[in-house]
């Protein structure tokens, strides 16, 4: 009997303990989700906002109709002969430059009217940037704005041009580095192809929501120099639910470079239309029968840009 009793005591004990249980987890429910809710919020706030990956473009596949390739040494004797006898298709010339260490510039596309008025032209190095978050909670990214870290003169001692026989448009996103240190920079502007929306202020009437599920964004990026080459970043401004923040492109201390043309270097080649060259300074005349066709590149003008 007594055995019997103690069973049936702790069998009452635990169904007591079992409804004191529920009862103070029915009772603090609300705040334990409450505080749950709050601690995923602030892990998912210790992400970065987004992440920005640069990719060089592969000129091996998408080589543009005019481009410039600068060399940091002037061609040898036996580079120059090999350069000139190249007369076939556009690619040979970069296929011969690019493993001596040439570096692709490309004729920038051509923006007949940009909504601020400003009418610099430069030349370009076009990468592609890709903005994406894993956050849960979204963001707008409602501003990026181009800042110079440094500008200097090119120093480029070779420039081997392929001219343009016409306007080239790419579309994306150009930004206008013109000038020297102390000119701001202007844009982005908006590449669209002959489309309405050509030169016009991306950020005036777009913006990019990244987080909550959101796709990534991909940005073809096209910043012109003119006479100076520049190190330089993006700032990107956005809103979340803690209100308004900046985030550099690239992270840290990382910069974009955009290198000028020299107007004067040791050595400067150009094949004018057609299939022969021109070459102009330390070069072999034997092998340029069209230099009288060839000017030394003279950098964009550069003009201020009003307001």
């Amino acid at each position: 009997m007594y055995a019997t009793a103690a069973v049936v005591i702790l069998v009452v004990g635990a169904l007591f303990a079992y409804q004191a249980n529920f009862l103070l987890d029915r009772s603090t429910a609300t705040d334990r989700a409450r505080s749950d809710r709050q601690a995923a919020k602030a892990v998912d706030r210790e992400q970065p906002a987004f992440v920005s990956t640069v990719t060089p473009l592969d000129y091996d596949r998408d080589l543009p109709e005019a481009f410039t390739v600068l060399l940091d040494r002037p061609l040898t004797e036996d580079e120059q002969v090999a350069l000139t006898a190249l007369t076939g298709p556009r690619s040979e010339v970069w296929e011969f430059l690019k493993p001596l260490g040439g570096r692709m510039v490309e004729h920038a596309s051509y923006v007949a009217s940009r909504e601020d008025g400003n009418e610099n032209r430069g030349h370009a190095q076009t990468f592609d940037l890709n903005l994406n978050s894993d956050r849960a909670a979204g963001l707008t990214i409602n501003d990026m704005t181009a800042v110079k870290d440094s500008c200097h003169a090119p120093t480029a001692q070779t420039v081997v041009t392929l001219p343009p026989a016409g306007a080239e448009p790419r579309q994306g996103l150009l930004w206008d580095l013109t000038g020297g240190p102390t000119d701001e920079p202007h844009g982005p502007y908006t590449l669209a192809d002959g489309e309405p929306e050509e030169g016009q202020l991306y950020f005036r009437r777009n913006v990019v929501e990244l987080g909550n599920g959101q796709s990534n964004m991909a940005f073809r990026v096209q910043p012109e120099v003119s006479t100076h080459t520049c190190e330089w970043h993006i700032v990107a401004s956005y809103t979340d639910t803690t209100g308004a923040h900046e985030q550099r492109i690239p992270s840290g201390t990382g910069t974009f470079t955009t290198e000028a043309i020299p107007s004067q270097p040791v050595q400067y080649f150009e094949r004018p239309p057609g299939t022969e060259w021109g070459c102009l300074g330390e070069v072999r005349q034997q092998d340029c029968p069209a230099t009288g066709m060839v000017r030394l590149p003279r950098p964009p003008v550069h003009r201020p840009v009003p307001g």
